[in-house]
């Protein structure tokens, strides 16, 4: 019982394992898509940063009070 409590062990974290695999390599290849692509992930615009800091410092300040 113990064995075949093992065996399956051993089977479901392989098949975990190469499921993790197939992640990692479709994660490579869409980088090197994008990179031939010369699709970045910057968007360029500045004005944007002021407007996040300053919706960031109110709601610090609601939450503290």
């Amino acid at each position: 019982m113990v064995v075949e409590g093992l065996e399956l062990t051993l089977i479901g974290m392989s098949g975990v394992f190469l499921f993790l695999l197939l992640l990692i390599a479709a994660m490579y290849i869409q980088a090197a898509i994008f990179k031939y692509l010369c699709i970045t992930d910057e968007s360029g615009d500045d004005a944007g940063d002021d407007e996040d800091l300053i919706a960031a410092a109110i709601a610090v300040k609601l939450k503290n009070g």
